[in-house]
């Protein structure tokens, strides 16, 4: 797997945001705890849905068996 550059990353994730529903994004500043969940929940199917076709890894994981995190330091639990 190679590598996903920064930039091309980074416009997947502005193009996947811009173009959200409008009610999702009006969902995460909600006031009701489960809309903003319900919200975060549309929000992360949406950008996985864009993003199917990539290939992402972390730095220095060419011999690693495991895929890393998209997120690398915060391995908290989701919820």
């Amino acid at each position: 797997m190679s590598r996903i550059a920064d930039e091309i990353l980074f416009t997947h994730i502005e193009v996947a945001l811009a173009v959200a529903s409008e009610a999702t994004l009006v969902g995460l500043g909600a006031d009701d705890p489960r809309t903003q969940r319900n919200a975060r929940v549309d929000l992360a199917r949406h950008l996985v849905e864009r993003m199917q076709g990539l290939k992402i890894e972390g730095e220095g994981n060419a011999s690693s068996s495991s895929q890393s995190t998209l997120f690398p330091g915060d391995l908290s639990p989701m919820g």
